[in-house]
C-alpha cells in the first residue's frame, strides 16, 4: 500500500486497521496506526476511533485519552463512537465513577447527543461490573431524555436486578415497561421467573407464564423452560419438573441436555436413582449428546450411596460412548473409593488415570490424601505429598491439614512438626481442628506456637 502512487485512500487504511482488530490483533492495530501518523498517511476520525478502541482493549486507557488529545490537534471533530468507546473502556476497568463523570461532563458542555448505543454501552458495562444502582441512575436519565430505552435496555437493568436479589425493583421497571408500550420478550421474563422461583414465589412464578404465554403471546424457549425444571427439582417438586418437560415437548421446545441433566440432578439428590438412570435412558434415545457433567452427576450420587459397582460401570461406559473422562470424573470415583476405605485400590486407579494421560488437580491430591490417612496409610500419603510437590503442584493451606492430621493420628509427631513449620513458612494456617490434635497430643510447644502464630484469632 505504501509503495503504491498515488496512496490508497484514508479509507483503504481503516480497512486494514479493522481488519486487525476483528483478529483480535490490536497491539499490532496500534504500533500500524501510530507508523501511519509518522508517515503522513491520512487519517480521519475514524482512524482514531479504531485505535482508541484497541487502546480500551489493551487496559491502555492513558494512550486512548491521548489519542483524543490527537483527534483535537488534528482539527476532527469526536463523534459519539469516539466517546463511547471511552466510556466502554473506562467501564471495562471498572472505573464506573469516572464513566459517569465523562458522560455527564460531555452532556452539559453539549459535546455529543448519546445514541440508543452509547445509553445500552453503558448500562451493559455497569451492570456487567455490579454497579446496578448506577446502571439504574443512568436508566432513568435516558427515560428524561430524547433517546428512550427499547426492549434490550430494559432487558439489561431487569436481568441486573434479578441477577442481585432485588425482585421487586425488577417487578417495578416490568410494569413500567408494560406502561410505557415497550414489548418485553423472552429475555425480559426469563430472569423474572428465575428470581421468584429462587424465593420460592411460586404464584408469582404462575402468574408471569400466562402473562407471558396468554397475554403477551411470547413462547418460552428452552432456557426458560430449564430454569424452571431447575427450582421445580432443587424445590423438590419432581412431579412439577416432569410436568414442564412434557409441556416443552407438547409446544416443540424440546429439552436439551442441560435440561435433562437438571432433572437428574434432582432425582439424585432425592436419592432416587432408578428414575436417573431412566433419565439418562431418555437422553439416549433422542440421540442427545451426553457429555462428562451429565455423566458426573450419576456418578456423584452412586458414590455418595456408596455403590461404587454401578459408578464403576458407568465410568466404563463413558469410555464406550466415546466419553473422555474428565478430572471430575476421576476426582469423584477416588473420593468414592476412600469412602469405602478401598484406599490402595483408590492409589492404583490414581496411578492408572495418570498413565492414560489425565492429569490431576489439587482436589485429587487432596482427595486422596484424605483417604490414605484416614485408613493409616499415612506413609503413603506422604510419599505421595511429596510427588505432588515434585509434579508442579503447589500444596494449599487445607492439603497440608490434611497431610498433619493425619501424621498426629498416626503418632508420627516429628512429620507433622516438620509439616507444621513448612506450612507456616508458605504463608498458611493451621485449622482449628490441627490446632486441637496438636494440643490434644501434647506435641512440642515450638510445634505449637509455630502453629499459632498462622492463626491468632484462636490463641
Amino acid at each position: 500500500m505504501l509503495r503504491r502512487r498515488p496512496l490508497p485512500n484514508v479509507f483503504d487504511f481503516n480497512q486494514l486497521l479493522t481488519a486487525l482488530v476483528r483478529m483480535k490483533q490490536y497491539p499490532v492495530a496500534v504500533s500500524l496506526f501510530r507508523d501511519m501518523c509518522i508517515l503522513n498517511i491520512p487519517l480521519n476520525v475514524v482512524s482514531f476511533n479504531i485505535a482508541i478502541n484497541c487502546c480500551c482493549h489493551s487496559n491502555r486507557l492513558d494512550y486512548a485519552f491521548s489519542l483524543l488529545g490527537g483527534v483535537f490537534k488534528r482539527g476532527f471533530v469526536p463523534n459519539v463512537v469516539t466517546y463511547t468507546t471511552l466510556i466502554r473502556g473506562l467501564l471495562s476497568q471498572h472505573k464506573p465513577s469516572e464513566a459517569r463523570l465523562l458522560f455527564t461532563n460531555l452532556i452539559k458542555l453539549r459535546e455529543f447527543e448519546p445514541n440508543i448505543v452509547t445509553y445500552s454501552t453503558m448500562i451493559n458495562g455497569l451492570c456487567k461490573t455490579g454497579h446496578t444502582d448506577m446502571a439504574l441512575w443512568l436508566f432513568r436519565f435516558m427515560q428524561d431524555s430524547d433517546c428512550k430505552p427499547d426492549t434490550i435496555t430494559y432487558n439489561m437493568i431487569i436481568g441486573s436486578l434479578c441477577k442481585h436479589g432485588r425482585v421487586d425493583d425488577a417487578l417495578n421497571v416490568h410494569s413500567e415497561m408494560i406502561e410505557k408500550g415497550v414489548l418485553p420478550d423472552v429475555w425480559t421474563y426469563s430472569p423474572i421467573i428465575q428470581v421468584l422461583c429462587n424465593v420460592n414465589r411460586w404464584e408469582e412464578v404462575s402468574m408471569f407464564l400466562k402473562q407471558m404465554m396468554d397475554d403477551m403471546n411470547i413462547s418460552p424457549d428452552v432456557r426458560t423452560f430449564t430454569i424452571l425444571v431447575y427450582a421445580y427439582s432443587k424445590s423438590g417438586k419432581l412431579d412439577d419438573a416432569e410436568q414442564v418437560i412434557e409441556i416443552m415437548n407438547e409446544r416443540g421446545e424440546y429439552p436439551d441436555i442441560v435440561t435433562y441433566s437438571t432433572l437428574m440432578h434432582g432425582y439424585c439428590t432425592q436419592g432416587k436413582m432408578d428414575e436417573a438412570l431412566a433419565v439418562l435412558s431418555t437422553i439416549k434415545s433422542k440421540e442427545i449428546i451426553l457429555d462428562c457433567y451429565t455423566y458426573n452427576i450419576l456418578l456423584d450420587a452412586f458414590c455418595r450411596e456408596l455403590k461404587l459397582d454401578i459408578a464403576m460401570d458407568l465410568y466404563r461406559k463413558m469410555a464406550s460412548e466415546g466419553l473422555s473422562p474428565d478430572v471430575v470424573t476421576h476426582n469423584i470415583l477416588l473420593h468414592g473409593l476412600c469412602q469405602l476405605g478401598k484406599s490402595t485400590e483408590a492409589l492404583t486407579f490414581f496411578y492408572k488415570i495418570q498413565d492414560l494421560g489425565h492429569k490431576p488437580n489439587i482436589v485429587t491430591y487432596e482427595t486422596l490424601l484424605g483417604g490414605l490417612c484416614k485408613n493409616h496409610y499415612v506413609d503413603k500419603a506422604l510419599s505421595l505429598f511429596q510427588a505432588m510437590e515434585c509434579n508442579g503442584l503447589i500444596p494449599e493451606s487445607d492439603t497440608y491439614n490434611i497431610i498433619i492430621r493425619g501424621c498426629i493420628r498416626d503418632k508420627k509427631y516429628n512429620e507433622a512438626c516438620k509439616l507444621v513449620d513448612k506450612m507456616v513458612d508458605c504463608g498458611f494456617s493451621a485449622d482449628a481442628s490441627t490446632n486441637t490434635l496438636l494440643e490434644h497430643n501434647q506435641l512440642s510447644l515450638q510445634c505449637i506456637r509455630r502453629s499459632m502464630l498462622a492463626t491468632p484469632h484462636i490463641i
